[in-house]
């Protein structure tokens, strides 16, 4: 089952590679500000944040498999709507549509902890990271070569409807191979608009401090991702056609770590370390923004922001569903991607501003200095015994 949900998802993330280096300029090319090109990051991460843990639970309750690909359909509505907006406010409709979609991530996630044992479960997860990796290695560069060199000329539809292409052959493949993990559980009730924090109190106190350091991570990670574009542009006078290049280079860094490096890592090192080791890093990569002033510092930085990403994504997942109760993991994984989201929500808001009003240095460096208040804070827990499992 994971080769199946690996090459659904990669094939699905080319799409999203495709579009992620020309969002900003696109929305540019209608006017939006720094600012407003933070909040199409938010709108996609609000309707994230709202939808994950329905489709958590929905999952749960009604199985994965109808509740996966139905995001994945969201996803191509949302990109078909991208494709063929005409105004800032179109841009924003179908970032939200693709936002929901984006809940997938989430059930392929619970999808991957049905299929694997507890002391396999970080190499699983690694596997969400690799077709990252892969998305983020194709995607940029077909996007930007569809994009084109010239500054003045560029074609931002092409690739946005060739996202939508590649989504709907993710959607097709899925439809044909994926199969049912988990055995429907109907007497669970499930809101349409339930509150996003309330199964926190159920997961218990070590998951619910794990889900919080996936926030700040999202929170800061999420300033980085969405104003890398607009910061090299002024740095470095940048286009969408060489954010595309460094976006595949972040992207071989991910499905390095990721699709190679992580299961022997983990067994040498195991989560905790690793956890530490990718806040650090992030860290690093931030408190660097004020040295980038050619290809090779900004080469250092990326490495160190991709890597230290890289090693948090796949060990923070492995740790929450590694405590978590075999009945609650659609729960613990879709509230992990739902405050997730609220990070990447609030991150791009609050970043966004301190790059408008502070100078584009400031978010870097207080996005750094929060990992590390973070790190200290949560070191015991991070750090604690696991509890007995079933190998």
């Amino acid at each position: 089952m994971l080769p199946v949900i690996f090459l659904t998802v990669v094939v699905d993330l080319i799409g999203f590679g495709l579009i992620l280096p020309l969002l900003p300029f696109f929305a540019v090319h209608f006017g939006a500000s720094p600012f407003t090109v933070a909040l199409l990051a938010v709108a996609f991460s609000v309707a994230q944040f709202l939808a994950a843990p329905v489709m958590g639970s929905l999952s749960d309750r009604v199985g994965r498999r109808p509740v996966f690909l139905g995001c994945m359909l969201l996803s191509i509505i949302g990109y078909v709507c991208l494709a063929f907006a005409d105004s800032l406010l179109a841009i924003f409709l179908a970032r939200i549509v693709t936002g929901i979609g984006g809940s997938k991530i989430g059930v392929a996630q619970a999808i991957i902890a049905d299929s694997t044992p507890p002391h396999q479960r970080a190499r699983g997860m690694g596997l969400i990271g690799s077709a990252f990796g892969i998305g983020m290695i194709l995607g940029p560069v077909i996007g930007g070569l569809l994009i084109g060199p010239d500054p003045l000329h560029p074609h931002y539809r092409l690739p946005i409807i060739a996202a939508a292409v590649t989504s709907s052959i993710a959607l097709l493949f899925a439809v044909l191979k994926v199969r049912e993990t988990h055995q429907p559980q109907p007497e669970l009730q499930v809101r349409l608009w339930s509150n996003p924090f309330g199964t926190l109190p159920r997961l218990g106190r070590t998951v619910v401090v794990l889900i919080l350091i996936s926030f700040v991570i999202n929170f800061v990670f999420s300033q980085i991702e969405t104003l890398f574009p607009l910061f090299v542009a002024a740095r470095l006078d940048w286009h969408a056609y060489e954010v595309g290049l460094a976006f595949t280079f972040i992207g071989s860094i991910v499905l390095t770590v990721q699709g190679i490096l992580i299961g022997p890592l983990t067994r040498w090192f195991g989560e905790a370390r690793l956890l530490t080791y990718g806040m650090l890093s992030l860290a690093a990569g931030c408190a660097m923004a004020h040295l980038v002033t050619d290809i090779p510092s900004i080469a250092i930085s990326i490495l160190l922001t991709a890597s230290g990403l890289a090693t948090v994504n796949p060990s923070l997942s492995s740790l929450v569903s590694r405590n978590t109760d075999p009945a609650r993991q659609g729960a613990a994984m879709s509230s992990m991607q739902s405050l997730g989201a609220l990070g990447r929500t609030l991150g791009p808001a609050w970043g966004g501003w301190l790059f408008d009003h502070a100078g584009i240095n400031i978010p870097y460096w207080i996005g750094g200095a929060i990992l590390l208040a973070t790190l200290a804070f949560c070191w015991r827990v991070i750090h604690a015994r696991l509890p007995a499992e079933t190998q």
